[in-house]
């Protein structure tokens, strides 16, 4: 079985798979409709000449209320072409309602359409059997369109395939078409079912990646209780997909006689930690993100002209999770390494160094382009943080600080908000992120400071306020002393200063390192614990992974008797009563082991041995979103456990990326 993981593999799989299935659909040359939400993707996949080369595919359309012109225009010069629509409804489950009038207005008697669906898909069984009995049972998708169209569909698998960086596997299914988040919708009755939606998505695309890669998980940690719902359905569906050959296999290599392979499974919900989103990122991706915001393909929105491609830019893959204090010295050194080599063109006197350093002309030019885009990008983004007034990055990082420490009593919190919203430099989404933050530091907020604070807010933005205070307190990210006990509650029990001393998520720094925050690069390069993709907080996920393998943060500051100190399988032992005290339930957390059973009266014995040079893969999965910055935090965590000869590679699989501006849009609609 393969133990290692090409995620690049999948890009190149999944742009062949669309091409195939463009091919299955017909010889004739085809005008394809994309769905918006398709378009990144599809540019992440495949040119437009490897589309058109490899498929029927003439033109591509982008789906909208213009579309029925744009092909009555094309079919006017081009009358024979299939028409072809590609479609994603995994998060929406209904149709575009712009394909549904297009449809309509062209009185379409036949049509083909692409979806985006999951291999193990439990719809796409029922397509294949109706089709071999000769019948035709309504899938959901063709329930939608009126019944005298012919309607062909093709599934389109999908893979979560690496964008942003290739151990981060992103689903992007988080949102729904209209920018719903479906972990948090902005309905709290519609919660359950579009978690659920979720859940099943995920299921799938975790069996998905299982299958494509040959991997058996052997142990499996859930954070929360919507992932042990993921752990439950998985489990379940690898078991019953399993044939003889897969159970033989199985059993040889995790049996009595254990090969000594170890694969773990990690799955966390964004409930575990409502706190970090909310926070200010200061890595280099994460500060883009906060402050424009920063697509998986990697667009910035605002800058059109900067595109930011893990597979296609060294300079951004090398630079993205730093803090960004450490870019000037970073940017620095490049520099003067990309002259050093030009420089060598001097000392070239042979015939053979002159060729060597032609040929090698192409990508120092290349890289010194790059190079150029960067320095660029990052002195725009410091001259925004210290001259807009909106943005007051030293100010917030400050007040965030003092909240996280609590610095500030529950009168001097509201007074700091209240300060931000009268001076009227700082937007709504900044103010309602501090709000919830001092809401989740504190367990919630005094009844009269709530009142006063709404009332603030009404006066400045409008009435509107009110409905997403509301949605915020059902999602238990705002909530007051009161509402703690009555109508809502907040996710975690204790205040914040309890949970970051059991944790240490807090460990002190020099005040001169503090106070610098994202202008000094002397430490931020060499950070000592995983504190500079924030406020010089470590967060809350990236220790609760950690107490899995390493407790010597626990031993120290929270219990001094552990299990154990250093292990290389996951263990949760002896972390009921702290998980009891931030949660009150001890049971939110569960850990399994997914190795056969043992036969009676044998006992399983390790008969293999890892090699050192090769890492174990440890499969990260975030539902309800991750942060990118803690995605740099959990590569910083993977890269100390393997200092203390815990050789782990972490594969992050998420429903898509979140920050705080996301989190506070998605209660606004």
């Amino acid at each position: 079985m393969n133990s290692q993981w090409n995620t690049r593999q999948f890009t190149k799989k999944l742009g062949a798979s669309l091409c195939q299935t463009l091919r299955e659909v017909s010889a004739v040359d085809q005008i394809l409709v994309v769905q918006p939400e398709l378009v990144a993707t599809l540019g992440d996949l495949l040119t437009f000449s490897q589309l058109t080369s490899s498929t029927p595919v003439r033109k591509i359309l982008v789906l909208g209320n213009q579309t029925k012109l744009d092909i009555t225009d094309i079919l006017s010069t081009m009358v024979e072409m299939d028409l072809v629509f590609l479609i994603d409804v995994r998060s929406d489950l209904c149709l575009p309602k712009e394909l549904i009038s297009t449809v309509s207005d062209l009185k379409l008697q036949t049509m083909s359409i692409l979806y985006c669906t999951w291999e193990s898909q439990m719809s796409n069984d029922l397509l294949k059997r109706a089709t071999k009995r000769g019948s035709k049972l309504s899938h959901f998708i063709r329930s939608q369109l009126p019944n005298k169209i012919d309607v062909q569909l093709y599934p389109w698998n999908m893979l979560a395939f690496p964008q942003i960086d290739d151990n981060v596997l992103l689903c992007n299914i988080l949102y729904n078409s209209d920018g719903q988040n479906l972990f948090s919708p902005n309905v709290s009755s519609q919660q359950s079912a579009t978690r659920a939606i979720l859940v099943d998505n995920m299921v799938d695309c975790l069996q998905s990646l299982l299958q494509e890669t040959h991997s058996t998980i052997t142990h499996a940690v859930s954070f929360g209780l919507e992932s042990q719902k993921i752990l439950h359905l998985l489990r379940q569906r690898v078991e019953r997909s399993e044939d003889e050959e897969e159970v033989f296999i199985k059993e040889t290599l995790y049996g009595d006689k254990y090969s000594g392979l170890e694969k773990d499974l990690i799955v966390f919900d964004r409930d575990m930690d409502p706190m970090t989103p909310l926070l200010t990122q200061l890595t280099y991706s994460g500060l883009l993100d906060d402050l424009h915001g920063l697509t998986p393909d990697g667009k910035v929105k605002g800058l059109d002209d900067v595109s930011l491609k893990c597979d296609k830019d060294s300079i951004w893959d090398d630079l993205k999770f730093l803090n960004f204090g450490a870019l000037g010295p970073r940017l620095n050194y490049i520099a003067r390494e990309l002259q050093d080599k030009y420089d060598a063109r001097h000392k070239a006197e042979s015939v053979g160094e002159i060729k060597q350093f032609v040929d090698s002309l192409g990508s120092l030019q290349e890289r010194q382009k790059l190079l150029k885009v960067h320095t660029t990008l990052s002195s725009d983004i410091l001259k925004e943080v210290e001259k807009d007034e909106s943005v007051q990055l030293n100010r917030i990082l400050e007040l965030e600080q003092d909240l996280l420490l609590g610095n500030l009593d529950n009168k001097s919190s509201c007074d700091s908000i209240l300060d931000l919203l009268y001076e009227g430099q700082v937007g709504l989404k900044r103010i309602m992120r501090l709000l919830c933050l001092s809401s989740i530091c504190k367990n919630g907020l005094r009844d009269k400071d709530y009142e006063l604070l709404k009332k603030e807010m009404i006066d400045t933005f409008g009435i509107e306020i009110c409905f997403q205070l509301e949605r915020l307190a059902a999602n238990g990210v705002i909530t007051t002393k009161t509402l703690s006990t009555k109508q809502y509650s907040s996710i975690w029990r204790r205040e914040y200063h309890y949970i970051s001393a059991w944790l240490d998520t807090m460990p002190p720094v020099d005040d001169e390192i503090r106070e610098s925050h994202i202008t000094n690069g002397n430490d931020a390069a060499n950070p000592k614990d995983a504190t500079f993709a924030y406020c010089g907080v470590v967060p809350i996920v990236t220790r609760l992974v950690q107490l899995l393998y390493d407790r010597s943060i626990l031993s120290k500051h929270y219990a001094s008797q552990q299990p154990f100190i250093i292990s290389r399988e996951p263990s949760t032992a002896k972390t009921e009563e702290l998980f009891e005290q931030m949660y009150g339930k001890a049971g939110i957390v569960t850990e399994e082991s997914w190795l056969p059973a043992v036969k009676k009266n044998k006992k399983r014995v390790t008969i293999g041995k890892t090699s050192n040079k090769v890492s174990d893969i440890t499969i990260v999965v975030f539902l309800g979103g991750v942060t990118l910055g803690e995605i740099a935090t959990l590569r910083f965590l993977q890269d100390r456990l393997r200092e203390k000869g815990i050789n782990k590679r972490f594969i992050i699989v998420s429903d898509g990326l979140i920050n705080g501006n996301r989190y506070i849009d998605s209660s606004m609609r």
